[in-house]
């Protein structure tokens, strides 16, 4: 029997991973199942799509990653396990019950089926980070490496793609203000990255038992071939929307005080923390490779036989 693949976590990631595993062609083709609280959006937006293999989407399943004994059950003969487990903002106990204790159960359950677990993690996750969003990531890493020893751990930088929560947000955010803030001058360095890259990585180590073998236990970086400044993806968000704003620098002092406001109203798309004002002041790229092996980009390269995809390349299909 094919391999299965659970994805724990169906949102933007997860629907891109799902939808690339079931374009696959020849060989022994995974079976993909997801699992998250509310799997049934994605599953039911992966119907809808014409050209993929609707036999290998196994029915989902709705997980509580808090609860062991739901993932007991949504992972049971799994083969390999990709987690998606994480939030933007939260207070410093969900991100500590979300992205790490959420994190050990998802890797708790994965050895237990003795799967091959593929985590997602951040770039800037350290455990000695006062910001809990890196805090959590870096502990939910070293989780997922304590109970699989042979996990691999993706830190992307920003995810961009259609539907994505970034790009998207600058868009509509140019529709209503009548101008574009940015923090501190918006000089903060980002590496965006193709969702659509990180899924064929995800698929190359799913499908290719070599290059399983290859990224066993490492630490992958993962950003795109473009280094943007805040300032300068805000310019491209309006160059292909066609609008024209003027960009604004507000300190980060002021930032702070409209975080402390924000973050206690409902989520809106105006929302912004202060922990997400301190992450802005901390540049989001790829460092380096922290253990030899194979790179993102070789990871990409090997499935699709071409370079890491630009942001020129797909935010004109999706902003326009």
């Amino acid at each position: 029997m094919s391999q299965k693949v659970v994805i724990c976590g169906a949102g933007f990631l997860g629907f891109n991973v799902a939808k690339t595993l079931l374009t696959s062609s020849g060989g022994s083709l995974p079976r993909v199942q997801l699992s998250s609280r509310r799997p049934e959006k994605v599953q039911d937006a992966l119907k809808d799509i014409n050209d993929l293999d609707h036999s290998r989407l196994l029915p989902p399943l709705p997980v509580d990653i808090t609860d062991p004994v739901s993932l007991d059950t949504a992972m049971k003969d799994a083969d390999v396990v990709v987690s998606l487990v994480g939030l933007l903002r939260g207070t410093t106990e969900i991100f500590e019950r979300i992205q790490w204790k959420g994190a050990e159960n998802v890797a708790v359950a994965a050895s237990r089926m003795g799967a091959k677990l593929i985590h997602v993690s951040a770039i800037g996750a350290d455990v000695n980070s006062p910001i809990p969003y890196y805090r959590t990531k870096a502990l939910g890493e070293k989780v997922a490496h304590h109970h699989c020893p042979d996990a691999t751990v993706f830190r992307p930088s920003v995810v961009f793609g259609p539907g994505d929560g970034l790009f998207m947000r600058f868009a509509h955010l140019s529709k209503v203000l009548p101008f574009m803030p940015v923090f501190g001058g918006g000089t903060t360095r980002f590496q965006p990255v193709f969702v659509g890259d990180i899924a064929r990585a995800i698929q190359v180590i799913v499908e290719d038992g070599e290059t399983r073998g290859q990224v066993s236990g490492k630490i992958i970086e993962v950003g795109g071939p473009d280094i943007l400044t805040y300032k300068e993806i805000i310019e491209l968000v309006l160059m292909y929307t066609n609008r024209w704003r003027p960009i604004v620098s507000i300190p980060y002092s002021i930032g702070m005080l409209q975080g402390a406001v924000l973050e206690r109203l409902p989520e809106t798309m105006f929302t912004i923390t202060r922990d997400q004002v301190r992450q802005l002041k901390m540049d989001n790229i790829v460092a380096g490779p922290i253990k030899t092996g194979l790179t993102f980009s070789d990871l990409v390269f090997r499935q699709t036989s071409r370079p890491l995809t630009s942001v020129h390349a797909v935010l004109p299909t999706y902003l326009q």
